[in-house]
This record gives structure tokens, C-alpha cells and sequence, in this order.
């Protein structure tokens, strides 16, 4: 079973690159760190929810989403 960092992280991703944005991109609207964020997507990262609301927001996705998902 994946863990639930790993599902965020493959969400992210997918939704970043369904919108056609790269790591740089998403690092200038939602003022995360690249380095943060490809930890994010590789489940390497256990974001603050205010970490995760700042991503989630440019992607137009929402924790609950995200989660329920699963």
C-alpha cells in the first residue's frame, strides 16, 4: 500500500504536468523551493499542510481531494 505522502506526492505531479507547468513554474506562483517540491512529488517530503495548501491552490486542487482519492 502506498503511503499517503508517496499518493500527494504522484498527484502533485500528475496535476503539474497535466497543466503543462514545470517545477520552476509552480515554484514562481506558489513561492515553494523546487528542491521542496521535487521532494514533494517523489514522496521524499513531509510538507506542512500550509506547504501543501500553497501547491495545491496554483494547482486547483484540494487536500480533501487529494486524500479521498487515494
Amino acid at each position: 500500500m502506498q503511503s499517503l505522502r508517496n499518493t500527494i506526492g504522484k498527484s502533485i505531479r500528475a496535476r503539474r504536468a497535466e497543466l503543462g507547468l514545470d517545477l520552476e513554474t509552480l515554484n514562481k506562483y506558489s513561492g515553494v523551493t523546487v528542491s521542496v517540491l521535487s521532494n514533494i512529488e517523489n514522496g521524499k517530503a513531509n510538507p506542512t499542510v500550509n506547504t501543501l495548501e500553497k501547491i495545491l491552490v496554483i494547482l486547483g486542487m484540494t487536500l480533501q481531494t487529494v486524500i479521498i482519492e487515494r
